[in-house]
């Protein structure tokens, strides 16, 4: 646990939870200063009880959780697979209106009779009749399994993977993938389509907060929760 008189506000330090992290602070009238695009660390006009953290989006659940920040912008399908039943941390506000994703299982476009979750299903008996194993590649093993489960599918080896999952089918390491998309661009390019129903999580950016908020910083805090209550979007 870090140890500041300043409220801590971890943010992502890149990509388009970045973007839309600085127009939600300045929407909720925090205006973020940042000394260059590098630096790590930045404040906010006219509030000398705040500090600025710029990290990872994909580190910041963890930051919070382990109490090295105070709140955080991340994204939800980061923070629940990571923190989803921590007793340290939780979501002080689900969706902040950006960062939309969707978490879907894809399989290669030569796998033509598969196009739904059922079909999947099917397929997995087939492996198992063969004493094979059908193999999922995804970063998000904990957040996939259990809604894998809610759909009924058990029959599947969940690979934890990091980098571009997309080539792991053409590696051989997995046969399916689960993965975070926007668009769905780099499946296709990949040869990878999504089955029809087989999104298992619809994400978006969220906002989290430590469960130690220290007494010294509990007014900004309080400031801080009021600011993104009344948040223009």
């Amino acid at each position: 646990m870090y140890e500041s008189s300043k409220l801590r506000i971890l943010l992502p330090s890149s990509g388009s939870l970045y973007q839309g992290s600085m127009q939600f602070m300045a929407n909720a009238g925090l205006q973020v200063e940042k000394e260059s695009d590098r630096k790590l660390t930045g404040s906010v006009k006219g509030e000398v009880g705040i500090e600025i953290i710029f990290q990872r989006s994909g580190d910041i659940p963890l930051s919070i959780d382990n109490a090295m920040g105070d709140v955080g912008i991340t994204g939800l399908d980061r923070y629940l697979e990571h923190c989803e039943y921590s007793k340290r941390s939780y979501v002080l506000k689900e969706n902040l209106m950006f960062g939309d994703s969707k978490l879907v299982v894809a399989v290669p476009d030569g796998w033509i009779d598969v196009t739904t979750v059922a079909d999947l299903i099917e397929v997995s008996y087939e492996f198992r009749e063969k004493a094979q194993n059908l193999r999922l590649a995804t970063k998000y093993p904990r957040l996939v399994r259990r809604k894998l489960e809610e759909f009924g599918v058990t029959n599947i080896v969940l690979v934890t993977a990091s980098g571009g999952l997309e080539a792991a089918p053409v590696v051989g390491y997995a046969d399916i993938i689960a993965d975070i998309t926007v668009t769905g661009t780099t499946m296709r390019e990949n040869n990878l389509r999504p089955l029809d129903d087989g999104i298992l999580f619809e994400s978006q950016a969220a906002l989290v907060a430590s469960k130690s908020i220290s007494k010294d910083v509990k007014s900004e805090f309080d400031d801080f929760v009021k600011a993104v209550e009344f948040e223009k979007n």
